[in-house]
């Protein structure tokens, strides 16, 4: 996105496995975090049972719902608080199953050193874009559906192993290039450019995976960290992604989620889905089966052990030779995402014989820039961790970008 001065106002569009959020955000350089002035998230109405097609048009129909309060309230909210300000920007960020994150690793070497040059740099990226191009397809033959690639970038150019974002004339011996690219469902990517053409015609649109923008928050957070394995729980999937080096180097996910547990349960106790999500909800506040019925139980037991069994087989699909890092980092659609950390570190156990550590990238964790007064307020508002995220993505970008776009 680049630099601009002074204050940057951007509607934040957050598109979920099942629901879909906007907020207006206002960024000023020299703020450690942007100011958020409006929020809104709309649930998706996905039926008992999960079917691709009539979720993601389910989806869709949020979208256009949030638009709507978009320009009927959002706007009216910012022109009352700054009259002068238009909001020029808008970010979109997909999440699985609806996007896909990938990376390409392209490395040259030489038993002599080289000098670094322009035209070395295009070609490794040249190979990196047809190896994406190459996955693209192949995605598309497997899934039959059509998809649109939202973003590709230089994330990280090493020369002799050392990281560096300016290579050109530097002496080496090896030199690699990581492209990341996000790509998604055409049918979403479409119904955003219709959203922009008519809501805000002359803005700025950029569009990413959650996978990309999470990476690059759990990165700010943890300078230090260069390996790890993101995690995040959903409402209709489970998507992990793995970084060494400091690096994205894969992305996988499994359509299965929180509202995927609400199914299940209501299925195995023949209830409403209604009242299977007040019984989990309950469970996750209380982190507790004290007071259940030995039927309900049961049956939460169940349906818990074949989630985390479906999640180590995740881990175990990473297509990485070594095993997924030591260290795990948890976002979840659900405010109590402590209640899966034992989910997943059994799981990552399971998949690897070994301990694990986990941190949740919680409420508390995303507004530690923000005073007392100011979380609280986030707190009345209602305002997610998913969608705090995505604002502080977009603080970032107006301050440096996070990487280079292609």
């Amino acid at each position: 996105m680049g630099t601009t001065n002074g204050p940057r106002c951007g509607a934040i569009i957050e598109i979920g496995s099942g629901s879909v959020s906007v907020a207006l955000a206002v960024s000023e350089i020299g703020k450690q975090h942007p100011e958020i002035i409006w929020s809104k998230r709309e649930f998706a109405l996905l039926g008992s049972d999960y079917d691709f097609g009539r979720s993601i048009k389910s989806l869709l129909s949020s979208l256009v719902n949030v638009s709507m309060i978009l320009e009927q309230e959002g706007f009216r909210v910012l022109r009352a608080k700054y009259p002068h300000l238009e909001c020029r920007f808008i970010q979109i960020a997909i999440s699985a199953p609806w996007a896909y994150t990938i990376s390409k690793i392209v490395e040259y070497q030489h038993d002599k050193p080289f000098v670094i040059s322009d035209d070395l740099i295009a070609e490794l990226v040249k190979t990196a874009t047809e190896r994406t191009r190459e996955v693209l397809e192949e995605s598309q033959n497997r899934t039959g559906t059509a998809l649109t690639i939202m973003t590709r970038a230089i994330t990280d150019i090493a020369a002799n192993g050392y990281r560096t974002m300016s290579p050109v004339g530097q002496t080496a011996e090896t030199v690699a290039v990581t492209q990341v690219s996000a790509f998604a469902e055409t049918l979403i990517t479409d119904a955003a450019d219709e959203l922009k053409s008519k809501i805000l015609p002359k803005a700025t649109l950029e569009r990413y995976s959650t996978m990309l923008i999470y990476h690059c928050l759990v990165r700010e957070l943890y300078a230090m960290m260069t390996e790890f394995c993101l995690i995040d729980l959903t409402y209709e999937a489970t998507e992990i992604a793995i970084v060494r080096d400091g690096v994205l180097q894969y992305s996988t996910h499994i359509n299965i989620g929180l509202n995927t547990l609400v199914r299940n349960l209501a299925l195995r106790r023949g209830i409403p889905e209604g009242d299977a999500r007040t019984k989990l909800q309950t469970l996750y506040n209380a982190d507790s089966l004290d007071g259940y019925t030995e039927g309900d139980k049961s049956a939460i037991k169940a349906i818990f052990k074949e989630y985390q069994e479906a999640v180590s087989e995740l881990f175990s699909e990473t297509g990485d030779s070594l095993s997924i890092p030591k260290v795990l980092f948890l976002h979840s659609a659900l405010n109590h995402e402590r209640y899966f950390d034992d989910v997943m570190l059994a799981a990552a156990k399971s998949a690897t014989n070994s301990p694990h550590t986990l941190h949740n990238v919680s409420h508390d964790l995303t507004t530690h820039l923000y005073t007392e007064s100011e979380r609280e307020q986030l707190k009345i508002n209602e305002t997610d961790t998913a969608t705090l995220m995505a604002v502080q993505f977009f603080h970032k970008q107006h301050h440096c970008n996070d990487f280079t776009q292609l």
